[in-house]
């Protein structure tokens, strides 16, 4: 018989701030280019006010308060401290005094002023209640303004999510997924994406598709688990666990010819009405 034994858990800032020397491993190849497709897309406009909400360090609202420039002014969001710091750090060191960033709950920010852009990349469905999550988002905008959101593609970051924790449920055996309908399921299509935000009532919808492909070397699918959020698999593992896990890893992904990573997204953008 199979025995499940209790697994740790953390609250999602706490999670990513663990995952801060892994991430930042992985942030020039994954996080940092995602972030630039994710702002040539929303299209950050000189003088705005920008929310970039679950911000991690940065990687969409570097460029954005580049794109905004000194007579702009964003807002970046996030509950894992470890993260922000790296974020404040790479701020200081290109001179963006109007970029800030805010440890908190991005779900009930709240701004002296509406926004013109809000961005959220991979972050809408770490939300407790996406729909909800999402709606206070739009409502920071001002009438007009846009919110770009940037979604995994179906088959693509979820296969890797999968692996990895089939092969941390091979060292210790995790309780079975939800029942209930995982909310990334929503919005991990093109056609499902602008539906789910036409029904917030959105205008002007507009979904792009990104192929984004990263090979796999040496102990990179490891760092991955360790940088992102599938760290929760393993939390809590002594460091002989930790090495079966990433030995199945690596044993399931050789033989199943998995040798990227497929971080394919969907960048979609829609306006508040006026």
């Amino acid at each position: 018989m199979t025995v499940i034994s209790a697994v740790p858990t953390l609250p999602v800032g706490a999670l990513f701030s663990q995952t801060r020397r892994e991430f930042a491993s992985w942030y020039s190849r994954l996080w940092g280019p995602l972030g630039a497709l994710a702002t040539g897309v929303s299209r950050p406009r000189v003088g705005e006010r920008v929310l970039d909400a679950c911000c991690g360090s940065g990687a969409s609202a570097l460029p954005a308060a580049r794109a905004v420039g000194a007579t702009g002014h964003v807002d970046a969001v996030d509950m894992a401290g470890a993260l922000l710091d790296q974020g404040r750090a790479e701020a200081d060191r290109q001179g963006l005094a109007h970029l800030r960033f805010h440890r908190g709950d991005v779900t009930a920010w709240r701004a002296d002023a509406p926004y013109d852009l809000v961005q959220c990349c991979y972050g809408v469905f770490f939300f407790p209640d996406m729909e909800a999550g999402t709606r206070h988002l739009v409502d920071l905008l001002r009438p007009g303004g846009r919110i770009a959101l940037s979604t995994w593609v179906g088959g693509g970051m979820d296969t890797m999510v999968r692996r990895a924790r089939e092969a941390a449920s091979a060292v210790r055996p995790l309780p079975a997924p939800p029942a209930a309908r995982d909310p990334r399921t929503r919005v991990d299509s093109a056609d499902g994406l602008a539906a789910w935000l036409r029904s917030l009532g959105l205008v002007d919808v507009a979904v792009h598709r990104v192929d984004y492909r990263v090979p796999l070397l040496g102990d990179d699918a490891w760092m991955f688990l360790l940088g992102a959020a599938p760290r929760r698999f393993v939390l809590g593992m002594d460091e002989q666990q930790l090495g079966r896990v990433r030995d199945r890893l690596q044993a399931d992904m050789a033989a199943a010819g998995h040798s990227h990573l497929d971080a394919s997204s969907l960048i979609a953008v829609g306006v508040r009405p006026r």
